[in-house]
């Protein structure tokens, strides 16, 4: 079969795209990445057909939107943002995604592109399959992750996630019907409740809800890239991790458009006294003259450094939040934004990290308490737990591709 495989993010989205197209592949269909353009050079690693998807998230993310700009500023979801996503090159995106479907049997694809899929599944006559990397579906049980909001009453959860996800899919149609009047189409016509969604995240760190009413979702486990045997770790990095105590790893990913210097600074002065490693990231956090036991890393697979760290301060998005629960670490969590305070809520709660510290109000105090607490026995011991309860989960991609041909057929 013909798959392929789409989505728009950072690299915590893509990652789990480029995980299950590569695994299509190596199951002996042909797969077909379409994603945004940094993961260009790890779909031609993996042998991958790859189109690029227009716009570029490290822009959006650096150089801030007005709507990401006000998320950023509050860490809430912004009304704005979601009219901006929802305009955001759907002509192109229609055409990119038509294209590498000729001859295709289905599209699968994540949250941001589902709704300009499902235009092309409609056009081509295909099945299309849907991802999330976090829930969206309502429920009572805890408020809709992409909000940003961590604690409402339980009656309001599912209201206000049946309201976000209308707002989003009345935004994003909009958007795709536009593109089609354009492109001399007709109105997008589907029923969501008749597309398969794969729930791309470990059944140990998030359980499915009881009250979910989508007749078919699977829970797969979530889609992760093993480090590739290719890889080796820079010299200066072996060195200074053979030093020493493990450090306490400090990295905020493809986050960006915050005060680095502050940030940086405050954190720093909260772990003095202990060996560090200081990811650059997209806020280029190592642009600056370091203390000696600072170590600046730039691309390192956390599948290989996690393991040999004393703690993992991160902003909590899905694939972080798995790797460093994977990898048998504490984390100290710092989330910035949308679904990432959902995930830093869970690390807490499963008693494998320490209560999250915020970005915006940051003191070396609240640094340094939360250092104890996750370099404690009890969250040692439970993060070691936890990792073997993942370890012994089945593969994700592996159930995804078993669902995917359940769907698609012969």
């Amino acid at each position: 079969m013909k798959i392929v495989v789409a989505g728009y993010g950072s690299t915590g989205d893509t990652v789990p795209l480029l995980a299950l197209a590569g695994g299509l592949q190596r199951a002996g269909h042909q797969a077909v990445l379409v994603a945004d353009e940094g993961a260009r050079t790890s779909a031609s690693e993996l042998g991958l057909d790859f189109r690029e998807l227009a716009g570029s998230s490290r822009s959006v993310v650096t150089e801030g939107t007005n709507g990401f700009a006000e998320m950023m500023a509050t860490g809430r979801v912004s009304p704005k943002a979601i009219i901006e996503f929802g305009r955001f090159h759907s002509r192109e995106w229609i055409e990119t995604m038509s294209d590498a479907t000729e001859g295709a049997d289905a599209i699968v694809c994540s949250a941001l592109g589902l709704h300009h899929a499902a235009s092309v599944a409609q056009d081509r006559r295909i099945q299309l399959l849907g991802v999330q990397l976090q829930p969206s579906l309502p429920t009572r049980d805890y408020p809709p992750p992409v909000s940003g909001l961590t604690q409402l009453p339980r009656w309001l959860n599912r209201p206000l996630a049946t309201a976000m996800v209308g707002a989003g899919d009345l935004s994003f149609s909009h958007g795709v019907n536009v593109a089609r009047r354009e492109l001399g189409l007709p109105r997008l016509k589907i029923d969501w409740n008749q597309i398969s969604i794969l729930l791309a995240w470990s059944g140990v760190l998030l359980p499915k809800a009881i009250d979910w009413t989508h007749p078919d979702t699977t829970l797969t486990g979530d889609w992760y890239l093993p480090t590739s045997s290719q890889w080796q770790p820079p010299a200066d990095l072996t060195e200074f991790l053979s030093a020493g105590d493990p450090p306490v790893y400090v990295g905020f990913g493809s986050m960006g458009g915050f005060d680095n210097k502050t940030l940086r600074d405050v954190l720093l002065e909260g772990l003095a006294g202990r060996r560090v490693l200081l990811s650059a990231g997209w806020a280029e956090l190592t642009n600056t003259e370091l203390p000696g036991d600072v170590h600046p890393v730039g691309y390192v697979p956390h599948g290989w450094l996690f393991p040999q760290c004393a703690a993992v301060v991160h902003h909590c998005g899905a694939g972080t939040s798995h790797q460093a629960a994977r990898s048998g670490v504490p984390s100290i969590p710092m989330p910035f934004i949308v679904d990432q305070p959902f995930w830093a809520g869970r690390l807490h709660g499963l008693g494998i990290a320490s209560r999250p510290l915020d970005p915006r109000k940051l003191d070396v105090a609240a640094v340094r308490v939360a250092v104890a607490e996750a370099t404690s026995e009890d969250v040692r011991n439970r993060a070691s737990q936890v990792a073997h309860l993942m370890a012994a989960e089945p593969d994700g991609v592996s159930v995804a591709i078993d669902k995917i041909e359940q769907v698609v057929g012969p």
